[in-house]
């Protein structure tokens, strides 16, 4: 009987090796699969030898020299002064402003160090052209008797406020991060495969070391915002940040991030009414524009004329979504990759993952170069925040998109959840052309896509995905089609969909699992 037993025991844990051993050898295999690079492709923006940065940013075509006309105080910044100094001089004048009902800070040419600026109602901060403000850096935060609060600069309850001329605000993003395992950029993989893609791109990021990271703008509570003619860069973490703001006007702002940064949002919207974000160049790691409605609905959000590059999403509803998000109208934007490098995921991605109703999204004249994958919308379960019910998605436009040199279909799913079916709603695809990068492809598809995979984090590289301990030790697989996948959805319209696949490409154009079409 022991020995019986002692033998029950030895398979288990025979079973229990096998498991992460199994991952470890299959990670092993994946790695030395081809993963050469096809050398740098000829596109409109290309990087700097870092691979990290755009090297080409028309920096003329966004922001313009500007003046103020009204009643200006210019504080004694010291390009030798400590970041604490300067701050203090900089709130010292917005305060007097305030006092007096209002004016302008100029800050005149030069590099200041900083901390954070507090922007005041019927304030505002002025940065000249040839001026620029530095973050406190990672070392010197952390010692610092007043480190940055929340950002570069804030704003809380105020109205009518602004950021503007024609200078740069920069956030000292790297020193706020390790070393990434390798700095060897990234380009087209002469065989696609998408866990390497995933692997060798994950390598390439450098992830935040293990302190308080501080946006460059974040404007809380705030009515009448007007940021404009302005330069963000090296953020520490998201960007530019607005938080239950309304009535706010973003333009002619460019946003130049190193992309290899975690975490570096362009611009978030987390809550508000009535918002305008136009002629905007934007070039970072996490989505560049994004609503968030984690604690405050978001309803009228337009987005137009934007040149942006993103290492996720160039434009996303979503993760963060326990509240309803509506009345979203986006048009007339480029979203690329530069050099074909291959990183990313949606160039279009709306989710609600926890609970959000959204609603209403028109999207309109897009032109995509090197996005991984042209649109996903996604209805899941994850049900992070209080609301611990599935919401949805319904009446979504979009039309007149094109894409070049994609690397995966496009995906419109629903999800099931304690026994009922959520299906996402009213989704009309019209004039929406998608061709692939002509490479080889090494894919592992599975003709069943679980369940369970709706329940977790919403990227297209994860919807056929099952992790475990690490990415590198994770399943990856690809979905059974190269055109657009389609699972639990009511009268959704693709015929306006076409994709051109890569050459060598033995898939099905699309994979539909439950679509009913009855009105």
């Amino acid at each position: 009987m022991k020995k019986k037993m002692m033998v029950i025991i030895l398979v288990i844990l025979l079973v229990i090796l096998a498991f992460p051993l199994g991952f470890f050898v299959n990670y092993e295999i994946k790695t030395h699969r081809s993963n050469a690079n096809l050398g740098k492709v000829k596109t409109l923006y290309t990087t700097d030898e870092t691979a990290s940065k755009i090297a080409n940013i028309p920096y003329e075509k966004y922001v313009k020299e500007c003046s103020f006309t009204e009643k200006a105080v210019t504080p004694a910044v010291d390009k030798e002064a400590k970041g604490e100094d300067n701050s203090r001089l900089i709130n010292e004048a917005i305060d007097q402003l305030f006092q007096n009902g209002g004016g302008t800070v100029v800050i005149p040419a030069g590099e200041y160090k900083v901390s954070t600026i507090e922007l005041k109602s019927d304030v505002t901060l002025f940065v000249s052209k040839g001026a620029k403000l530095v973050s406190l850096a990672c070392d010197e935060n952390e010692i610092s008797a007043n480190p940055l609060d929340e950002a570069v600069v804030t704003a809380n309850d105020a109205k009518n406020i602004c950021v503007t001329g024609g200078g740069i605000i920069c956030g000292s993003g790297e020193s706020y991060t390790k070393d990434a395992e390798t700095e060897e950029p990234l380009y087209a993989l002469e065989e696609f495969n998408l866990y390497t893609r995933v692997i060798e791109a994950r390598k390439r990021i450098r992830f935040a070391k293990d302190t308080e990271r501080n946006h460059i703008i974040k404007l809380n509570n705030c009515t009448d915002v007007h940021i404009n003619n302005i330069i963000l860069n090296e953020s520490a973490t998201w960007t530019l940040v607005i938080n239950n703001c309304d009535q706010v006007d973003i333009g002619n702002v460019v946003i130049d991030n190193n992309m290899h940064v975690a975490n570096t949002d362009g611009i978030d919207i987390l809550g508000g009414n009535d918002i305008s974000i136009h002629h905007c160049f934007i070039a970072t790691g996490d989505d560049a524009i994004v609503l968030k409605p984690i604690d405050m609905g978001i309803h009228g959000v337009t987005v137009s004329d934007c040149t942006v590059s993103s290492l996720a999403n160039c434009f996303k509803i979503g993760t963060e979504t326990a509240k309803s998000v509506d009345n979203v109208q986006v048009d007339n934007c480029y979203f690329f990759m530069p050099d074909g490098m291959t990183y990313g995921y949606s160039g279009i991605a709306i989710e609600s993952a926890d609970g959000s109703f959204i609603e209403n999204v028109k999207i309109s004249d897009i032109e995509m170069d090197g996005i991984s994958s042209p649109l996903l919308i996604w209805l899941g379960n994850r049900l992070r925040y209080v609301e611990k019910n599935v919401g949805g998605i319904s009446d979504i436009s979009i039309k007149n998109v094109k894409a070049k040199n994609a690397e995966m279909p496009s995906a419109i799913t629903g999800c099931e959840a304690d026994g009922k079916t959520y299906y996402v709603q009213n989704v009309t695809l019209e004039n929406f052309s998608v061709a692939y990068r002509d490479t080889k492809e090494h894919l592992s598809v599975k003709k069943s896509v679980s369940e369970k995979s709706m329940s977790d984090y919403p990227e297209i590289t994860r919807v056929s995905h099952h992790y475990f301990i690490d990415h590198k030790y994770s399943g990856y697989w690809d979905l059974p089609c190269y055109g657009i996948f389609v699972r639990h959805a009511k009268n959704v319209d693709y015929k306006g969909y076409t994709c051109t696949p890569r050459s060598c490409s033995e898939l099905a154009f699309d994979y539909v699992e439950d679509l009913n079409t009855d009105k």
